[in-house]
């Protein structure tokens, strides 16, 4: 590097502004040339004058003026902490909103799972176990064998074939098969316990409606107990299975659902 280009880059030198490349080069000519040296060093010592006496001579801010300034920036922190309140308030606000929606779409899918097993089961036909028993029988024959109480619904138009115990997805739950003569079709009515609400369908006098594989399937809760009941009728026959709008418990005090579904076959 040659001693006209060192004139040029000196200013920047010696304000620390050069890159690296730039500020070694400078550094290196400085090294082997004196009369450069003494012309940076003239220039170095100028510059702490200069800002010497600049510091010096500038008079201190008024008060009133230094107070206006400083309640100006804490005006502007306020406002800089309030925005930053504000952008953690909306996350939260969207954090809880995604987990909502998140806990209702899980909720959904699970539902959706205990609709397609009854309904895939049920399309099995597995054997029964007892046969033509009457429903004190079958509520006798599940007693011990399940961690709760069957409690076994009286269908108008249709009457109890038989049950056996099987599984709705983890949970062991008793399947009862009802038979309806004048239709000549087969209904099946899973029963299961659910402590811990993973089918949290709800209680009577409302009915959740479904369908899967083709069939209809009617959900509803009695505590901690679930009742599916899965089956390809029609609307119409459907509705005489099951009793009309406000009808009364059965003889043993167990609510029935009342429906208003449609076909599986439209669904």
């Amino acid at each position: 590097m040659r001693c006209d280009a060192i004139e040029a880059l000196l200013a920047p030198y010696l304000d620390d502004e050069l890159v690296e490349g730039d500020r070694l080069a400078v550094e290196t000519h400085l090294a082997g040339c004196a009369e450069c040296t003494a012309r940076t060093e003239r220039a170095r010592h100028f510059l702490t004058a200069v800002r010497a006496a600049a510091h010096a001579s500038t008079a201190p801010a008024p008060q009133a003026l230094r107070a206006r300034v400083s309640a100006g920036l804490r005006q502007a922190r306020g406002r800089e902490r309030r925005a930053q309140a504000l952008k953690v308030s909306a996350l939260a606000a969207s954090v809880a909103v995604c987990a909502l929606v998140a806990h209702h779409e899980y909720r959904v899918f699970q539902r959706r799972l205990f609709v397609d097993d009854v309904a895939s089961r049920h399309a099995r036909q597995f054997p029964l176990e007892i046969q033509r028993p009457s429903p004190e029988q079958l509520e006798a024959w599940f007693g011990g064998k399940l961690d709760h109480r069957v409690l076994v619904p009286r269908f108008p138009n249709a009457v109890a074939e038989g049950a056996r115990l099987l599984n709705v997805r983890e949970k062991q739950a008793a399947y009862i098969r009802y038979q309806a003569p004048r239709v000549g079709a087969h209904v099946g009515l899973f029963v299961y316990g659910d402590e811990a609400f993973d089918d949290d369908v709800g209680p009577l006098p409302s009915a959740e409606h479904a369908s899967s594989h083709g069939y209809n399937v009617v959900g509803w809760r009695d505590g901690d107990v679930v009742y599916r009941l899965v089956t390809d009728l029609d609307e119409r026959d459907l509705a005489e299975l099951l009793p009309p709008e406000g009808a009364k418990a059965g003889d043993d005090g167990h609510h029935l659902p009342t429906l208003q579904v449609a076909p599986a076959g439209l669904r």
